[in-house]
């Protein structure tokens, strides 16, 4: 009798050890699931658009490992098109737009000064309606971040050119819901930027 009180008491430690080795293992994966579990629903309360707009972003990093790339809208300029019609077509698109041009940067032409060698075509182009900037720094002071809105001209290193421009629709859909005004404000600003590349691109005089 002895003998099997023992053995039952060592099946019972023995048991006690495979729980707690149990709880230590699988109780944290448990707990990161149900943290996972309530991030996800968080996204209950966001724009219904959120979902696709990060689900798209994931995609794309997943393609390429670069969080840019994933964050970016391209167009390539059209066979035949040069960068100067490009600019050109841009120019009097954001006027046609009434949407200020508040800037340009030749960064290689800059760096082609300083250094003496040639580079690869790398312009900026800077855009703004101050208004719709003020709703949304009004909203939310980290927007001024996005300002103002930009457009690359890029000569990739095969030699193509390409525009790049922020994506803006996670700061559109990205989180909750943005108030009626801003959020047709943004649109707006939005449909201007990709106008404004797809007739650059185009060559759209």
């Amino acid at each position: 009798m002895s003998f099997i009180r023992n053995l039952f008491a060592l099946i019972g430690v023995l048991a006690l050890l495979a729980a707690g080795v149990g709880y230590v293992k699988y109780g944290k994966l448990l707990g990161q699931m149900s943290s996972m579990s309530a991030d996800l629903a968080v996204f209950d309360q966001f724009d219904p658009k959120a979902r696709e707009v990060y689900t798209d972003m994931w995609q794309k990093l997943k393609a390429t490992g670069i969080s840019a790339d994933a964050t970016v809208w391209k167009v390539s300029l059209a066979d035949g098109v040069s960068p100067a019609d490009a600019e050109e077509s841009m120019k009097l698109a954001a006027n046609e737009h009434n949407i200020k041009a508040v800037g340009e940067l030749p960064l290689s032409e800059q760096v082609a000064l300083e250094t003496g060698k040639p580079q690869r075509l790398l312009k900026i182009f800077q855009y703004c309606n101050p208004q719709t900037a003020m709703l949304m720094v009004d909203y939310s002071d980290a927007f001024s971040a996005y300002l103002p809105c930009r457009v690359a001209l890029v000569q990739d290193k095969a030699g193509k050119y390409h525009l790049y421009s922020l994506n803006m629709d996670m700061m559109i859909y990205g989180g909750k819901a943005l108030p009626p005004e801003l959020n047709a404000e943004a649109v707006k600003v939005k449909t201007i930027i990709q106008d404004i590349m797809k007739r650059g691109a185009a060559g759209d005089l």
